[in-house]
C-alpha cells in the first residue's frame, strides 16, 4: 500500500467513524474529508485527484459543488417547495390520510408504496423530494413522529428504483456496457423489471412489517425552511406548479440531462413569480447540499488512487471458483460497500466497469452481472450518506447511523437473497 493510499484511507475513515458514533455531524464529516484530501495534494503533493500530484488539481476536492447531482437537488428543493406553498403537499397528505387515518402502520405502508410507485416513472431523488413535504405535513396533522414515516419513504424510492430503467445508476450502467471491451449491447427499458420487481415487492413487505417496531419515535428540533407562514390556496397556481414539475420530469425522461431539466423548472417558477428569490434560498436544505458535494471527492480519490480497483481485484479472485452466482454475490457486496462510502450516484462509475470486466473475463452473462451492480447501487439502506434521498430525510427526522442500520441491515440481506433468486429464475445464472 502506497503512502497516498494510506493517507486517503485514514482521512476518509476517521470522520466517518466519528459520524457513525454520533460524535460528528455527517455534513461536517464530508467537508472535513474533502478539505483534508485537498490538503494532501495541495501541500504534500500526493497524487489524490490526478496521477501527477499537481497542486492545482487539488480543486478536485471541491468539484462536488459543481456536479449535476448538487444542481439537481437545489432545483428540486425549489420545485417541491413551490408545490408545498400552493397546497399540493397538503393535498397529497390529505389523500393518504383519508386512506391511512391515524394509523402509523397504514401510513408507513402508504408512503412506502407511493414512493416506490413514483420511482418507477421518475428519478428516485425527484420522487423523494416530491413526497417529503407531504410526509412532514402528515406528521404534523397526526402528531406521528417524522422518524416513523421518512425512512420508509426513502427506502421505498430506492426499492422502486431497482425495478425501472429510469434510475440514474441503471442508465449509467446501460451506457457503460456499450463502451466495454469488447462492446456489449445496452440494457432495455424492461430488463431491470423482473429481478428489481421481485426485490421491490418483498422489500416493501419487509418495511411494512418491521418499520413500525424498528424505527425510533424521535421528536426532531429541525424546522423546515417554509416559504411562508401559511399555505397559499390557489388552484390555478397549484396546477401551474404541478405542470412545471411535470414538464421538467418529462424532459428528463425524454433525454434532456436531469440537472438541466430540473434547473429549467426552478428558473420557471422564479421567473413566473410563483416564489421569490428569498423564498428559494430558504427552501434549499444546504446541509444536504454540503453533504453531497463533500462526499463526491471520496469517490474520485478512491478511483484515482487505485484503491477501488484493488478492492475489485480481491473480490474477483475470491469469487472466481463459485461460478456465476458467486460472481454476482461478490459484485453485489463490493458495490454495496462502495455505495455506502462514495454514495449511490458515484458508485456506478467505479463498480460497474469492474463488474462488466469480470463477467467478460469469466464468461458469465454480462447483462445479468451489470444489472446486479446497478441494483446494488440502490441498495443504500445502512447509512444516511449512502444516497441523496437518505440525506434529504435525515435532518427533519433527526436520524442517526444506528437507525438506518437497525431497519436497513435486514432489508439489505433480504435484497441480496431475492437478487440471487431472481438471477437464477430470470437470467439462468
Amino acid at each position: 500500500m502506497s503512502s497516498t493510499q494510506l493517507y486517503v484511507i485514514v482521512v476518509i475513515s476517521l470522520p466517518l467513524i466519528l459520524t457513525a458514533a454520533n460524535r460528528l455531524r455527517a455534513d461536517y464529516a464530508a467537508l472535513i474529508i474533502a478539505f483534508l484530501l485537498g490538503i494532501g495534494q495541495a501541500l504534500f503533493g500526493l497524487p489524490i485527484f490526478d496521477g501527477s500530484g499537481d497542486a492545482s488539481r487539488a480543486v478536485g476536492a471541491i468539484n462536488g459543488f459543481g456536479q449535476p447531482i448538487s444542481l439537481t437537488l437545489i432545483s428540486l428543493f425549489i420545485l417541491t417547495g413551490t408545490l408545498e406553498k400552493y397546497g399540493i403537499a397538503r393535498w397529497i397528505a390529505d389523500r393518504l390520510l383519508a386512506l391511512g387515518g391515524q394509523s402509523t402502520a397504514r401510513l408507513i405502508a402508504l408512503y412506502t408504496i407511493t414512493a416506490a410507485a413514483l420511482s418507477l416513472i421518475i428519478n428516485t431523488v425527484a420522487a423523494g423530494a416530491l413526497l417529503l413535504p407531504s410526509a412532514l405535513q402528515t406528521a404534523r396533522q397526526t402528531n406521528i413522529a417524522p422518524s416513523k414515516l421518512l425512512m420508509p419513504l426513502s427506502f421505498g424510492t430506492l426499492l422502486g428504483g431497482c425495478a425501472t430503467y429510469f434510475t440514474t445508476a441503471n442508465i449509467i450502467t446501460s451506457g457503460l456496457l456499450t463502451v466495454a471491451n469488447p462492446p456489449q449491447a445496452p440494457l432495455g427499458v424492461l430488463d431491470f423489471t423482473p429481478v428489481g420487481g421481485l426485490i421491490a415487492i418483498v422489500g416493501i413487505a419487509y418495511i411494512i412489517i418491521f418499520a413500525p417496531r424498528l424505527l425510533p419515535e424521535r421528536t426532531s428540533l429541525w424546522q423546515p425552511a417554509a416559504v411562508s407562514h401559511a399555505v397559499t390556496l390557489s388552484p390555478k397556481l397549484a396546477i401551474l406548479s404541478v405542470l412545471i414539475l411535470g414538464v421538467s420530469i418529462g424532459a428528463a425522461v425524454f433525454g434532456l440531462p436531469t440537472y438541466l431539466a430540473m434547473m429549467g423548472g426552478a428558473l420557471a417558477v422564479l421567473l413566473l413569480g410563483l416564489i421569490t428569490a428569498d423564498e428559494a434560498y430558504r427552501l434549499v436544505e444546504w446541509r444536504t447540499i454540503f453533504l453531497v458535494a463533500g462526499m463526491y471527492s471520496v469517490g474520485v480519490a478512491l478511483t484515482q488512487t487505485g484503491i477501488a480497483a484493488a478492492l475489485g481485484e480481491v473480490m474477483v479472485n475470491a469469487v472466481q471458483p463459485l461460478g456465476g452466482l458467486g460472481l454476482a454475490g461478490g459484485v453485489f457486496w463490493l458495490t454495496v460497500i462502495f455505495a455506502h462510502i462514495m454514495g449511490g450516484q458515484v458508485t456506478p462509475l467505479v463498480a460497474v466497469p469492474i463488474a462488466i470486466s469480470a463477467a467478460i473475463q469469466f464468461g458469465v452473462n454480462v447483462h445479468a452481472i451489470a444489472i446486479t451492480a446497478a441494483i446494488a447501487c440502490s441498495t443504500a439502506y445502512l447509512s444516511p450518506i449512502a444516497h441523496p434521498v437518505n440525506m434529504m430525510i435525515t435532518p427533519p427526522a433527526d436520524y442517526r447511523f444506528s437507525d438506518f442500520f437497525r431497519l436497513g441491515s435486514g432489508l439489505t440481506l433480504l435484497c441480496f437473497v431475492m437478487l440471487l433468486i431472481g438471477l437464477k429464475l430470470f437470467w439462468g445464472l
